[in-house]
């Protein structure tokens, strides 16, 4: 099994850089850095692993479409593939719902801000770009005139789409070489309902792609421990409040009366409370949270779901989970 490690742009810089030349030591795939608009930036990571690592994939997970322009993207990830020896993979997606609106750009009603046309204008640009013609695009919301790329890309740079929304999910199976499902957590069921999606836009095209998928993932040799550390991040008790869809959670026997009193802590700002009442289920379905042989059979259960490259993002006790994963690696 191909199995990749991801990270959110909180770690230090050259950090970032020294756990990837372990993992390509250890066997992973890729890896993959979140990015944010008030954290470190994506493209500085992706160069510095560049520059420690000699086989190991880099990819951006993922990189929206407001701040940067199509173009400064398609050159960007052209002068990182460059950098890289052809190793890069660009993430993209259309714009994270808690940071983007701080900027003053608008995500919702989407009748109005129309995401999927906006996302697939920018893949197209990119494209475009990439292919080292002459650019002429006039779009709703980007333009293109009279620009040719002074380079050429290192090899294929592949395209991975993130997102939530079936429509979406089925269009980038069309158009990119993978999808991203998860920005972290996702019950085994709901990853097959979003795989489900794929195969609608794999069935227009007769081709496969890449079905990647974040796991919130904290092992330590007390499955106690690792569970204990999950309970206490900040980001999980925000995605099981604000974004986890009820219906992933339902076949696990966690409803919303159970949910409730935690969702209520989290309105009346209270996380301490918040995280206190997150049931146990939900660690356990949502997060891959325990030994190393137990995170081995919860990779099966997604793999059997259709992902094809699971994402393990490692907290808490990290240098063991890497060792661990990497077995299955």
């Amino acid at each position: 099994m191909k199995l990749a490690l991801g990270f959110n742009p909180v770690l230090g810089v050259r950090e970032a850089a020294s756990i990837a030349s372990a993992a390509e030591k250890l066997g992973f795939d890729s890896i993959w850095m979140h990015e944010s608009l008030f954290q470190r930036d994506v493209v500085t990571y992706i160069s510095a692993m560049a520059s420690a690592t000699k086989r190991i994939r880099l990819g951006s997970g993922v990189i929206n479409t407001f701040t940067r322009h199509p173009v400064t993207a398609a050159t960007t990830f052209a002068t990182l593939s460059e950098l890289s020896g052809g190793r890069v993979n660009l993430g993209l997606g259309v714009g994270s719902f808690p940071t983007i609106p701080l900027l003053g750009f608008q995500l919702f009603p989407v009748e109005k801000t129309r995401p999927l046309r906006r996302l697939s204008e920018y893949v197209k640009v990119v494209q475009m770009v990439w292919e080292g013609n002459k650019v002429e695009f006039d779009g709703e919301f980007f333009h293109v005139h009279d620009l040719t790329m002074g380079f050429k890309p290192e090899g294929k740079i592949p395209l991975y789409i993130a997102s939530l929304s079936p429509r979406t999910q089925a269009f980038a199976a069309t158009v990119a070489d993978g999808v991203i499902l998860s920005p972290a957590l996702n019950t085994a069921w709901g990853t097959r309902r979003m795989v489900e999606n794929v195969e609608k836009g794999e069935s227009k095209t007769g081709r496969k792609v890449e079905r990647v998928s974040y796991m919130l993932t904290s092992l330590d040799p007390d499955p106690k421990k690792a569970a204990a550390v999950v309970r206490e991040y900040y980001f999980f008790v925000y995605q099981l409040s604000e974004v986890v869809k009820p219906e992933a959670l339902a076949p696990y026997g966690i409803t919303e009366d159970s949910l409730r009193p935690m969702k209520e802590a989290w309105k009346k700002g209270n996380v301490p409370e918040a995280k206190r009442l997150i049931p146990d289920q939900a660690i356990e379905v949502l997060a891959i949270a325990g030994t190393g042989d137990h995170a081995a059979e919860r990779l099966k259960e997604y793999a059997k779901a259709g992902i094809t490259l699971p994402v393990s993002m490692p907290i808490g006790n990290t240098a063991y989970a890497m060792e661990q994963l990497s077995r299955a690696a």
